[in-house]
């Protein structure tokens, strides 16, 4: 069949349901109402409120005026309703209105569509469109790249347009032309200087063409790329590109205190608990591992963790029965996620994130893992540790997540056991 042919079925299919969920309702033939019944209901209504009126009358609460007025209108309220359902049910109770509705409906309804189609619809819409799918993709990209080129083209005629050259910028990322998007956030800075723009845009603007020097050049950023970043830490010393960037620079050229310098400057503008985040915390944690000071600081914590009270430390693993999960996750992306809360804090005090399928392990949470550098575990008498299983790997809690039961434990201790899926 072709494309015409399966496009004049799909419609017929949807008329043909149309008239099925439309129809039946009009041909159904449906038992009257029983109107001796409602007649009787409002009788019996009217003898009641006739006798609530009566002794109105013979308590004196109710004048003979009023009373014979009272007793008028409710007379002529039951004439009215005892009348009304005559009058509707002849309408309602004859066959051939509704067998005449379905009628009119049955016809007019494909023929208003028909007309409606051949008035604004395209009958070879469906046979073109099969014709071009074929190089749909390559028609696409074509049609991307000649529509950046045309933006580059005006930006000639009109390069006092900021914005245009930041999505011209972009534009060339997305493409992966990286020497372009560079020279392209070169113009961006200069029209940002020359209409002197706030420090925080031009920041935001040396970050961003320092990214895509780096991308063009394989990821180094010396030269060209570690000016621009200065530039911009110079401009707004919190800009969030510029501090990873930085603290990127800074950990290929062996500097770890200024690269945890810049990262931990870095982890106090992200919302905490975000992927970014714990990824920034990983960083961090893996220049502990990478400074020789900082290597042996930490062995010897793992070692008397009693006796440094800004650790927590403990074994992670799975509950009894729980071997069956274990299993299904050794090939998966799912991250463990040990969460410390205290109580009057409005946000986890600290977070460590460890794969999954590296359980039973032992856990050490310390000062890298602080969600907040300014608050340290000792500031809290009492803390609340708990592990978290998270299938896909993403740092927000969802359903089908899988829990530890949650302890209470003093800055210090060294002891904790976490049982993933163990009952409360």
């Amino acid at each position: 069949m072709t494309a015409m042919h399966w496009l004049w079925l799909g419609a017929i299919v949807l008329m043909l349901l149309s008239l099925a969920v439309l129809l039946p309702p009009l041909l159904t033939e449906t038992a009257p109402a029983p109107a001796e019944r409602d007649e009787a209901m409002l009788r019996r209504l009217y003898q009641a409120q006739l006798a609530e009126l009566e002794q109105e009358r013979q308590g004196s609460r109710l004048s003979e005026t009023d009373h014979a007025q009272a007793v008028e209108e409710l007379q002529r309220r039951l004439l009215n309703e005892l009348e009304r359902p005559k009058r509707s049910a002849a309408w309602r109770q004859s066959p051939w209105v509704k067998r005449g509705s379905a009628l009119a409906l049955a016809v007019l309804l494909p023929v208003a569509a028909f007309a409606l189609y051949l008035q604004v619809g395209d009958p070879q819409a469906a046979a073109r469109l099969t014709q071009e799918q074929p190089d749909a993709h390559g028609g696409q990209n074509d049609q991307v790249q000649s529509m950046v080129d045309g933006l580059a083209r005006r930006l000639q005629e009109q390069p006092q347009n900021l914005p245009a050259w930041v999505m011209l910028a972009r534009s060339y990322e997305t493409l992966e032309r990286y020497d372009d998007a560079a020279q392209a956030w070169r113009q961006a800075v200069q029209e940002a200087q020359r209409s002197q723009m706030d420090a925080e845009v031009q920041a935001m603007l040396w970050a961003d063409m320092a990214d895509a020097l780096a991308s063009a050049r394989g990821g180094s950023l010396d030269g060209e790329a570690g000016q621009a970043i200065a530039q911009a830490l110079k401009l707004q010393p919190s800009q969030p590109k510029a501090l990873a960037l930085a603290g990127s620079a800074a950990l290929r050229l062996g500097e770890l205190g200024q690269a945890r310098k810049h990262w931990q400057a870095l982890l106090a503008l992200l919302e905490p608990g975000s992927d970014l985040a714990l990824r920034v915390q990983d960083d961090l944690l893996r220049l502990e591992t990478l400074s020789p000071e900082g290597g042996r600081s930490v062995a010897a914590k793992a070692k008397i963790p009693e006796a440094s009270p800004s650790r927590l430390s403990g074994e992670l693993r799975w509950a009894a029965g729980q071997t069956a999960q274990a299993a299904q996750i050794q090939d998966t992306q799912a991250q463990v996620f040990v969460v410390v809360r205290a109580d009057g804090h409005p946000r986890p005090v600290a977070v460590l994130r460890l794969p999954a399928k590296a359980l039973p392990t032992h856990f050490t949470l310390g000062p890298e893992n602080l969600l907040d550098p300014s608050v340290a575990l000792p500031a809290f008498a009492a803390l609340r540790v708990q592990a978290r299983l998270s299938l896909d790997g993403q740092a927000m809690p969802k359903s089908g997540d899988v829990y530890s039961p949650a302890l209470v434990a003093a800055p210090g201790a060294s002891a904790l056991v976490l049982e993933l899926g163990a009952a409360p």
